[in-house]
């Protein structure tokens, strides 16, 4: 009898989708995607995504603090708006905690969640709360809308198309080690990769520019892995990629601390997850003025990494030297 440890989180996706499809005239776009797009109001779409947060799995109580938390668990919801070229509006929040915990500490988590909500006028509108007796799980649950001729979507990349990513890779993963091992982190290089993870922020606007330029664009967040997550939009749109492993934009930062620390940054940027970065797609001919409209209007920077490709594999090239790269990341059920 196979067990949910062998078939894994995308497995039990399988198994979930093939219990809940196919899907009625309202659902444009059901479990294939980083949100859910319904029909809604004239001219527009509704998002809905929503992300749990475990504790142990997804954070550490004694080493994140709740203002940090709080911030942050609403920011990833934000990420799969942004990967729709949406707009979020509303927010559901619910918590599953101990009888135990500390009233400042919930305080100070909802005074967080408060921040990141108002910097992007979103209204909390409501939620759940339970207890438990074991780990927190914090529950959100993130409504958005987009215009109907603007929805990016994963499945848009053709072969020839070019492969972009914005900011950098793999700062998160460094910082999320440093925290886990508590490494000394009195430095301005320590504390920049520690805080890439503890305070991601959310490429809405960048989402909106992809959006409103009106090109055939294939978009994702980069949430459990650059590789793992270009493998889904790959899976999607039924094509491959080439890579130049060369190309993929690492910070300073990263690739002083692990010459120092004896790793390889490619490792992180790769496989590490929660950059909450995004990969796009598009024509060769839209590159410069995307690029240089993201780069000019929100400062964030934007790369050419690759290429897509025929059949369906993920290929990096370097020195005239192809390999297939078999894809790591973070996957529940599986992963440690």
């Amino acid at each position: 009898m196979l067990t949910l440890k062998e078939i894994g989180e995308f497995g039990l996706i399988d198994l979930i989708k093939k219990k809940f499809t196919p899907y009625g005239s309202d659902t444009i776009v059901g479990i294939d995607d980083d949100c859910a797009v319904v029909t809604g109001r004239d001219g527009f779409y509704t998002l809905y995504t929503c992300d749990s947060q475990v504790e142990g799995s997804h954070f550490i109580t004694d080493l994140v603090p709740p203002y940090l938390l709080g911030q942050k668990i609403l920011a990833v919801n934000l990420s799969d708006i942004a990967a729709m070229g949406g707009t979020p509006r509303f927010a559901l929040l619910s918590l599953v905690l101990r009888s135990e915990i500390s009233i400042e500490w919930i305080d100070t988590f909802l005074e967080g969640f408060r921040y990141k909500a108002n910097q992007y006028a979103i209204e909390v509108i409501g939620g759940n709360l339970a207890r438990t007796d074991s780990g927190l799980v914090i529950d959100v649950t993130c409504i958005g809308e987009v215009r109907r001729n603007r929805l990016l979507l994963r499945n848009q990349a053709r072969v020839g198309d070019m492969i972009l990513v914005t900011g950098f890779l793999g700062d998160a993963a460094a910082g999320l080690k440093i925290l886990l091992e508590e490494q000394k982190m009195n430095t301005a290089r320590e504390q920049y990769l520690l805080n890439r993870y503890l305070l991601p922020e959310p490429r809405i606007e960048v989402g909106k520019i992809l959006a409103e330029s009106k090109n055939r664009i294939a978009l994702i967040d980069i949430s459990d892995g650059f590789a793992q997550d270009l493998g889904h939009l790959l899976k999607q749109s039924r094509v491959g990629a080439i890579i130049d492993p060369e190309r993929i934009p690492l910070s300073q930062q990263l690739v002083s601390w692990c010459s120092e620390q004896n790793y390889t940054p490619l490792d992180f940027a790769s496989s590490g997850g929660e950059d909450y970065e995004l990969i796009f797609t598009t024509a060769p001919e839209n590159i410069d003025e995307l690029r240089d409209k993201i780069q000019n209007d929100v400062g964030v920077p934007v790369t050419l990494i690759g290429e897509i490709i025929n059949g369906d594999k993920l290929i990096f090239q370097k020195n005239e030297i192809r390999y297939e790269f078999q894809t790591r990341g973070w996957n529940h059920f599986t992963s440690s």
